[in-house]
């Protein structure tokens, strides 16, 4: 299972973000079956970045793959280290 890794402060803020993460990669998902791999890692993408979570244009794409090949996700919510 791979794992994405939210590394900033959001789950602070959001303290449900693990279940908004989830249900806006099935929306993404559901709303994009039809697309390219591509054009739905442009959706997922926008999406997170409706939630306020920024990934890259490859983990979306990895993201995308990994679900429609059947895989699961598991986001990992981590803080930011201290920068002293």
């Amino acid at each position: 299972m791979t794992e994405f890794r939210i590394t900033h402060e959001i789950h602070q803020t959001h303290p449900d973000i693990r279940e908004r993460l989830t249900a806006t990669t099935i929306e993404a998902i559901n709303e994009s079956s039809a697309r390219s791999a591509e054009d739905a890692a442009r959706v997922l993408r926008h999406k997170l970045g409706e939630i306020g979570v920024e990934m890259s244009d490859d983990a979306c794409l990895s993201a995308i793959e990994r679900i429609r090949s059947g895989k699961q996700l598991r986001f990992e919510i981590e803080s930011l280290p201290n920068e002293d």
